[in-house]
């Protein structure tokens, strides 16, 4: 590169201004765009480095009231970047190596066969300190960057010693500093012997590895999962010098990937367990519909036939006698009937629901399950509004059958109370009893299924379950659901 794209400051250092003149013109024919400033004596050289900065400096090395080497020493020590050429007919070669080892970036003799060297060199020189420039420029965000990245970055020796660790990793591993942790063989970080084979072996086989998933030791023993990406790091000959990569924190989401697991399959069993209590209850509608309704009605058209029997073939009168009574007991055959209908469509859904609203529902519940069990209820409502959003009515309503019925299969309690209310724009309903509760380590896999079944009523309607066991006292079960009446829109 042999012509700058914009003015250039020289600074040049001669007592004499022949050679002055010399200089400018050799660098005038390479550098037409630039301006010269002339240093004859000390003072003039401390204002021209105030004055700086400069793109390069020629110095001569006998000066009358200095010489080249000091020269170099000022300019290196306020303008480091600055390249020095030492253009001078008095020196030798020592004074040209101490020159060199103290910064000096060239050196050129004052003599006409070496007078074109002087522009080549200044050239050189020049593009040599851009690019030291843009070197050190790079390392510098390099380093901002390996030190700000939010991902651990690190690097670790074939013996197993962290040469290097950024904030995040060090952060990441819970150490008190970089110092601290780079004390630390690596193998210590692993949390099992077998993980850290198999990922030593993959960087070993194919020199990258990537989104490798293993659990790291912190520096106060807790274990957290990471994400590996490390590659070996291979010198000239193909032999590993060392390896480095990043490595990110992803406990969280290996907790989120459990827990959404944990979710799929408790659905999945809360699936199968809901069909199976369907089959149950249709079992159990076909059996009373069969065995109750069924025989009631078989024997009813048994009594019908013997009655028309009797009516059309000339009866006696005490046949006619006996079938009157038996005439005048079938309306109470037909009541028993449809009393068994009604009650089978009540357990299906009790009309009161719909009809008085979720507080009638709930008195009315509670009333059956004291009447069925002997269980004593205490009923305590405090809704300003009972007409409450049909949906959520129904969900508060079944999870009460669901707590109650977990009262006498689970908790047997021996007293129970029912509390409904409102807390701001939540509706609560609280079931506490005096059974052993169904938070209790014996509960059993029906029950827990019963609970997710509750859960899942409420989370569809943007509401909470909660069970709290009171040692010694029972159980409660809370539902809170967002309050919304009947008539409004979502």
């Amino acid at each position: 590169m042999t012509a700058m794209n914009q003015a250039l400051n020289f600074l040049l250092v001669d007592d004499n201004p022949e050679d002055r003149a010399l200089v400018m013109r050799e660098l005038g024919r390479e550098f037409p765009d630039r301006r010269f400033c002339h240093v004859t004596d000390h003072k003039r050289l401390t204002l021209a480095l105030d004055r700086g900065p400069w793109d390069l400096a020629v110095t001569d090395y006998k000066l009358n009231w200095s010489d080249g080497l000091k020269v170099l020493t000022a300019v290196k020590a306020r303008w480091p970047d600055c390249p020095v050429i030492m253009f001078t007919g008095s020196g030798n070669e020592e004074i040209a190596v101490q020159a060199m080892k103290s910064g000096l970036d060239d050196y050129v003799l004052k003599s006409s066969r070496h007078h074109a060297r002087l522009a080549a060199a200044a050239v050189l020189a020049l593009d040599r300190a851009r690019e030291r420039r843009a070197l050190r420029e790079a390392q510098t965000r390099h380093q901002q960057l390996f030190e700000r990245v939010p991902v651990g970055l690190f690097c670790v020796a074939l013996d197993g010693r962290i040469t290097e660790a950024n904030p995040a990793m060090v952060e990441m591993l819970g150490y008190p500093d970089r110092q601290t942790l780079l004390k630390v063989d690596a193998g210590d970080f692993f949390a099992d012997a077998t993980e850290r084979r198999r990922w030593l072996a993959a960087v070993q086989r194919s020199g990258v590895v990537e989104r490798f998933e293993l659990r790291l030791r912190r520096y106060d023993g807790k274990l957290i999962w990471t994400e590996i990406n490390a590659r070996a790091v291979k010198d000239e000959r193909g032999r590993t010098r060392h390896r480095e990569g990043s490595a990110e924190d992803i406990t969280s989401r290996k907790r989120a990937e459990e827990k959404q697991r944990n979710s799929r399959e408790q659905l999945r069993a809360l699936a199968a367990y809901q069909q199976s209590v369907r089959e149950e209850e249709r079992t159990r509608l076909s059996r009373e519909v069969h065995n109750e309704v069924g025989q009631a009605l078989a024997a009813l058209k048994t009594d019908l036939f013997s009655l028309e029997k009797t009516l059309t073939e000339g009866a006696s009168p005490a046949s006619l006698d006996s079938a009157l009574e038996r005439l005048k007991g079938l309306p109470g055959a037909v009541d028993g009937i449809m009393s068994t209908i009604r009650r089978i469509a009540t357990e299906l859904r009790p009309p009161v629901l719909d009809d008085l609203g979720l507080e009638a529902a709930i008195e009315w519940q509670i009333e059956e399950f004291q009447e069925r069990t002997g269980i004593p209820c205490e009923f305590d409502s405090k809704v300003r509004d009972p007409k409450l959003d049909p949906d959520r009515a129904t969900a508060v309503f079944r999870i009460l059958q669901e707590a109650l019925s977990g009262i006498v299969r689970q908790a047997r309690a021996t007293r129970a109370s029912i509390h409904l209310s409102e807390e701001g724009d939540k509706l609560v309903l609280e079931i506490q009893s005096n059974g052993r509760g169904v938070a209790g380590r014996g509960i059993s896999v029906r029950r827990s299924l019963d609970l997710l079944g509750m859960h899942e009523r409420a989370t569809m309607l943007d509401g909470e379950v909660n069970v709290i066991r009171h040692e010694g006292e029972g159980t409660s079960l809370g539902v809170r659901m967002p309050l919304q009446r009947a008539g409004e829109k979502n």
